[in-house]
């Protein structure tokens, strides 16, 4: 299962490894600094190495660290986490609807997904790093000291044997707790998406005793784990620690007899000891992606599901591959459900113009997003794009979703930073993303922010104002590329400051993409530059001065508008 996390990333792995290679060296920098310093005070000289090699390591280190580990740090970590939520959403993208109990599940696994990169950014070069060190110290080893090899040998055979005798106790100690975790976190959506009924019914009462009952269960099985690695890493300190002092004496007294030097001695002991310490963190580690086990096969088994598009993939015998969309027809379109809520609409939505769907509550524009989504079949008539007709089964959905995107006036935020919440629906990395949202003008605010895109928003961004949840949600929209874009409202409910930029930034991604937005709002409706306006089941389409001479709904629609917005000034 592990063996799977390093199929992810792949492509930028050599960055990982060098990461990893280049942390190794700086560790020996104390090493070589002591060498340095002992040698000189044996021989009152410095050998040939230290003039050389030395230098050469020192200099490599300073260039890769001021020139290249702002461009390699964490680069194949990012890669591989996103590609592992990539295929972990794709499971959910086959879903027509989220909703908030949904969103929190995803947002768990999605959590768990993220805390993966302590296996890419640590214990992957804590175990780069301990071979290596243990090759260097094996090296030597056999070179002055043979029969010391034993040492650390014995040492590794005792850990294991520890181990061994608490594994299958550990093992069960972390079932429990993951079962644990998962029923409480469960139980606690359920409780509360429902907590009306429970004090409709009574029922609070017998709740706060059941879920007290499930808090105490899960304090102790917290406990166990805890008592249970408490254990592990008194196993791993004695043989740690032991060894170390072990090789130390047989060193010392392979000083006293004369088969080691003092230079030999403290190279070998630095390096014993720096192979020793990385190895208790591999140890840690080790407790660390034990925990995360359960959460890792489930999300696996999500990914590997047969009924999953992973799987639908292979079974397909057309291509449903979507080429760049240029211009989307909707030819004699009737959509709704019983009784029809728009028929025969006909138009054209090319990239380089900003589209508005207006029209009263109740109207369709709702019914037509879904319909340009593919979520809802039409009555009549049909969509089409770049010689391809719109279809409305599960597979083409799936593809047409790599191409289009929706985004309605409340979006979900998932916890976690404002960075994380944009990049993990981006091709782009973190420096490239920011480049996008100044040339956009999104996202300034975060400027005033202590940590900047680093800050926190809280669960569904209820640490952030309406109006810069929306941006964030727009930026995602953004960062994601798609070639189709339908923005539903989504100016309704947040200040003018935030709408303004918001409906800049509308118009800018308009000139690359093609963008239709649903709205009432006039400001958002004077910046179109063509207006399909639905009354009376037909859609009257034109430019807004066009619609206000020539169409009396449209015209009263707007004076409904201007009224109300004189009513709250008058109110302010």
């Amino acid at each position: 299962m592990y063996g799977r996390l390093f199929t992810y990333g792949r492509k930028k792995l050599k960055y990982g490894l060098i990461e990893a290679f280049f942390t190794w060296l700086e560790s020996l920098e104390v090493l070589l600094f002591l060498w340095a310093l002992a040698d000189y005070y044996n021989s009152q000289r410095l050998g040939f190495f230290f003039y050389l090699i030395i230098p050469v390591i020192f200099l490599s280190i300073i260039v890769y660290r001021f020139l290249f580990s702002e461009k390699i740090v964490q680069v194949w970590s990012n890669s591989a986490i996103k590609e592992i939520q990539k295929d972990f959403l794709n499971v959910y993208l086959r879903k027509n609807n989220f909703n908030q109990k949904i969103s929190a599940l995803i947002q768990r696994d999605l959590k768990a997904i993220t805390d993966l990169n302590s296996f890419y950014t640590l214990i992957v070069p804590t175990l780069i790093k301990l071979s290596l060190t243990g090759l260097l110290l094996i090296i030597f080893i056999i070179i002055w000291q043979p029969l010391a090899i034993f040492i650390p040998f014995l040492s590794i055979i005792l850990i294991g044997l520890g181990m061994m005798a608490l594994a299958k106790h550990g093992d069960k100690e972390n079932a429990r707790y993951i079962n644990s975790f998962v029923h409480m976190g469960e139980r606690f959506l359920d409780d509360f998406f429902e907590m009306n009924a429970i004090i409709m019914y009574r029922r609070d009462r017998a709740f706060s005793a059941d879920f007290h009952r499930d808090s105490e269960n899960f304090r102790k099985r917290t406990m166990a784990v805890l008592a249970y690695q408490l254990q592990t890493m008194n196993i791993l300190d004695f043989a740690i620690y032991g060894g170390i002092g072990a090789f130390a004496l047989f060193l010392s007294f392979g000083t006293a007899q004369g088969n080691l030097s003092v230079v030999q001695a403290i190279i070998l002991f630095v390096l014993d000891a720096d192979w020793f310490i990385e190895f208790r963190k591999s140890g840690y580690f080790i407790h660390v992606m034990k925990q995360l086990s359960p959460t890792l096969k489930h999300i696996f088994a999500q990914i590997d599901d047969k009924n999953s598009f992973s799987s639908q993939k292979k079974q397909r015998t057309i291509s449903n591959d979507i080429p760049k969309i240029l211009e989307i027809t909707i030819n004699n379109l009737s959509i709704g459900y019983d009784e029809p809520l728009i028929t025969q609409l006909s138009w054209s939505l090319k990239i380089g113009h900003l589209y508005a769907l207006s029209g009263q509550s109740g109207s369709g524009k709702s019914t037509l997003a879904k319909t340009l989504m593919a979520q809802q079949k039409s009555l009549a008539g049909e969509i089409s794009f770049s010689d391809k007709k719109l279809r409305f089964d599960t597979n083409f959905r799936h593809d047409w979703l790599k191409s289009a995107i929706y985004l309605g006036s409340e979006p979900y935020l998932f916890s976690g930073s404002i960075i994380d919440n944009l990049l993990f629906a981006s091709k782009y990395d973190r420096k490239e993303l920011i480049k996008i949202f100044d040339k956009f003008g999104l996202c300034s605010f975060v400027s005033s922010l202590p940590d900047q895109y680093d800050s926190q928003v809280g669960e569904n961004g209820k640490w952030l104002s309406p109006g810069q949840r929306q941006q964030i949600a727009f930026g995602r929209a953004v960062a994601a590329d798609k070639n189709f874009y339908i923005f539903d409202e989504i100016t309704s409910n947040i200040d003018h400051e935030n709408a303004g930029i918001i409906l800049r930034a509308m118009k800018r991604l308009a000139k690359e993409k093609i963008v239709l937005i649903i709205t009432h709002k006039i400001e958002d409706l004077k910046q179109s530059d063509q207006i399909a306006f639905i009354t009376g089941k037909k859609a009257v389409i034109g430019p807004y001065e066009s619609l206000l001479k020539n169409s009396p709904s449209f015209k009263n629609l707007i004076n409904q508008q201007l009224l109300l917005l004189k009513g709250n000034k008058q109110d302010a």
